[in-house]
């Protein structure tokens, strides 16, 4: 099926024939790559493939997924699929997306009727026990992790659906059952020409930007010229896996009556490492906020040695302090997401932070006032103490 074209041109993404797990462990922390042969022993993929209709595809799925309550959205046609965030304080982005509820059958209908209604129907996000993606799904290539570290889920939708670029902390897997999807995605190091939102702005729980990949504004962001020039393509098809490593921004779309995806999520450091780093870096993004660029270029100086650097000696202070002892605890892929975090919202390198969205710095400063950490994820950790007691998924990060 032709796709519809980019507003730009980017390379595709290698692809790796059955690689071994050895192989394939050198690229987590890559780039991303296809690979085939990961998916061929998992009995629903095979179920899907010999089912010639949506009826009989959406029965196989309903017998793998049981009759719990299931949760899906559904967008009207003039959304055109996109599920983006809602930026704050911006009247014209509307209301939240709100889902709605009720057995598989039911989103069943709805996603069958929206050939007719022109509706975007899309379950996001459910959730899938560690036991049925080892032992159903069959995926043998998460046997290397801790299963405690792992969040699995599945995504099955109607033609169409646009999820914003963002971009997750782990180690990403894209496992494609029917349909295709479309990733386009940039490299961590383009932090800086992503106008990242504000950092309670979040699509599907995830770090976001304002920019719309289908619809660029470039004189709004500009800067987005240079990211262009970094960015790379997947298109993946039933029976691939994509692998996107830790920080890559990605911009997914969905073709097909049905797109059916399982996607695993691999932490790399336990989440306790996660509320430390949030801490550190709300309190130097408050302290630094009205800051001249004399105190933050100075404040910068004694991270980029003492921090940064872990150089001994010399002017320090009780951010950089305090900074360093979670920051040399952390793996390198880690180390290099945390310093573009200081430099881009605490010293404003790149300018002042979020200053093309509604509500920008001082906006966030208000609307988080009081919390612990200026990231609601982070501060969702800080309340569940079983969950920051657990390991991370790798159990070698690098």
């Amino acid at each position: 099926m032709p796709l519809k074209p980019l507003p730009f041109s980017a390379p595709s993404v290698r692809r790796l024939e059955r690689p071994s797990q050895e192989e394939l462990r050198e690229w987590h922390y890559r780039e991303p790559v296809i690979v085939r042969g990961l998916l061929e022993d998992s009995g629903l993929l095979g179920e899907l493939r010999s089912r010639s209709t949506l009826d009989g595809k959406l029965a196989a799925l309903e017998a793998q997924l049981g009759e719990r309550t299931h949760y899906f959205c559904v967008l009207p046609p003039e959304a055109r699929g996109q599920y983006r965030p809602k930026l704050v304080e911006d009247p014209a982005d509307g209301a939240a997306v709100m889902p709605e509820q009720g057995t598989f059958a039911d989103f069943a209908g709805r996603l069958k009727a929206a050939v007719a209604t022109g509706e975007y129907v899309y379950m996001q996000n459910g959730m899938l026990e560690q036991s049925h993606v080892r032992e159903k799904l069959r995926f043998d290539f998460l046997r290397f992790t801790e299963p405690r570290g792992v969040e699995s889920k599945f995504w099955i939708g109607s033609d169409g659906q646009v999820v914003n670029l963002h971009y997750d902390d782990c180690i990403n897997f894209i496992c494609m059952f029917e349909g295709t999807k479309r990733v386009t995605m940039f490299p961590p190091e383009q932090l800086a020409n992503l106008y990242h939102a504000p950092f309670d702005v979040l699509a599907g729980g995830a770090p976001t930007t304002s920019v719309e990949l289908l619809d660029l504004d470039l004189e709004r962001h500009p800067r987005f010229r240079t990211a262009m020039e970094h960015a790379c393509v997947a298109v993946v098809e039933p029976g691939e896996a994509l692998l996107i490593p830790p920080f890559w921004w990605h911009h997914v779309e969905s073709f097909g009556a049905m797109h059916v995806m399982v996607n695993s999520f691999i932490t790399t450091i336990p989440s306790s490492a996660t509320l430390e780093l949030w801490k550190d870096l709300s309190a130097g993004v408050r302290a630094l906020a009205r800051a001249t660029p004399e105190e933050r270029s100075r404040e910068r100086d004694i991270f980029r040695r003492r921090v940064f650097g872990n150089e001994e000696g010399g002017d320090t202070s009780p951010l950089a302090e305090q900074a360093r002892k979670t920051f040399q605890a952390l793996p390198r892929s880690w180390r290099e997401h945390v310093a573009r975090l200081w430099e881009a919202f605490a010293f404003q390198t790149h300018g002042t932070p979020f200053e093309v969205t509604p509500g920008g710095m001082e906006g966030l400063l208000e609307r988080q006032a009081g919390q612990l950490t200026l990231y609601p994820n982070a501060n969702m950790l800080a309340e569940m103490p079983d969950v920051l007691e657990l390991p991370q998924g790798d159990p070698d990060p690098r």
